[in-house]
């Protein structure tokens, strides 16, 4: 289980179920990564109590029995001490809040949501912008749990369809891997960055949007029914018109082709079923097939891919490891004789 910063201060405050409650204890033990997070955490903690401490006092009160006691006092030596007293509680609180305690709040770092897609899943969300976000499977989307006054910035890692509330005073940017920013105000768009791709992919459906590549090429402007193709190899992009329905039809459940090249659609398929693909030949890479696809099984998929070429697979079975986990199944695709 992966613990937020918010299940951390529960931790510390003993508000968990035993069983996370055990867990928390073991990763405090095992763990040097989680307990310097809990010990930050403590420490960030500690100190707001003290400051909710110092909101319930009455200042305005305070000062007023003060005030009283000091007109009761004639001599001017007395009414300096009690003054001095007052100043000696006063200032070293309004100090620790100022130097010590506000500056910590400022510097906590956001509380951040990460979401996972799994393989064969696509995951629907809603950003704290109201934003909407399909994820695709084996992809995962990090985002503050709100966003600043300033800016909207998500990081994509894979593939998800944004659909972006407008705001003209704040870019909505997502960032992949690489530090490739699509920005835009408000639109919707496709975002197709997995790290064992050759390219990176942006598709304008609706609206507008820059796209800026992570090296010290110049920003695009993408136009509806334009594509923007970032080569990893080499930090070239070019844009290219598209057909936006291929390149978004998988967030409805479908995965479409139109003339794909077989080494790509096996690519696609390793991630939707969560399988290891292998093509024997570099002949078969260049096949290529049109074809929609729905609610097949993998098996399905390779049986048709099979009767439009002169090709033959197998699929291996999972093998059970000493941890009580699982191997991927592999395919291997090979030419008929």
């Amino acid at each position: 289980m992966e613990f937020s910063d918010a299940h951390i201060v529960a931790y510390l405050k003993g508000d968990l179920p035993s069983e996370a409650l055990r867990e928390c204890d073991a990763l405090m033990h095992s763990s040097p990564e989680f307990k310097r997070r809990a010990d930050q955490i403590r420490y960030i903690y500690n100190l707001t109590g003290e400051l909710d401490k110092q909101k319930q006092i009455d200042a305005a009160s305070a000062w007023r029995v003060v005030s009283r006691r000091i007109s009761r006092v004639s001599f001017r030596h007395k009414i300096w001490d009690i003054a001095r007293t007052a100043a000696a509680v006063l200032l070293p609180l309004l100090l620790i809040h100022q130097y010590i305690i506000k500056p910590m709040q400022d510097a906590t770092p956001e509380s951040m949501i990460t979401i996972a897609s799994a393989p064969g899943v696509v995951t629907k969300a809603s950003l704290p912008d109201g934003s909407q976000v399909w994820l695709n499977a084996q992809s995962t989307l990090t985002y503050p749990q709100r966003f600043s006054k300033n800016k909207r910035t998500v990081r994509l890692t894979g593939e998800a369809y944004f659909k972006v509330a407008a705001d003209k005073k704040h870019r909505f940017d997502v960032v992949t891997p690489g530090d490739m920013t699509v920005s835009a105000f408000g639109t919707e768009f496709n975002v197709a960055a997995y790290p064992d791709a050759p390219d990176y992919q942006v598709t304008l459906a609706q609206g507008n949007v820059d796209v800026m590549p992570g090296n010290a090429g110049g920003n695009r402007a993408l136009q509806e029914g334009q594509k923007a193709v970032l080569t990893l190899s080499s930090g070239e992009m070019d844009v290219r018109q598209t057909d936006t329905y291929v390149d978004t039809a998988w967030k409805d459940g479908k995965m479409v082709f139109r003339r794909e090249r077989l080494e790509n659609i096996a690519l696609k398929l390793s991630r939707k079923f969560g399988v290891v693909i292998r093509l024997e030949g570099e002949e078969l890479k260049g096949y290529e097939y049109t074809a929609t696809f729905t609610d097949e099984t993998l098996e399905d998929i390779l049986d048709l891919l099979k009767r439009s070429a002169p090709i033959s697979y197998t699929v291996s079975k999972q093998k059970q490891l000493d941890n009580n986990t699982f191997t991927q199944r592999e395919v291997t695709i090979r030419q008929s004789k």
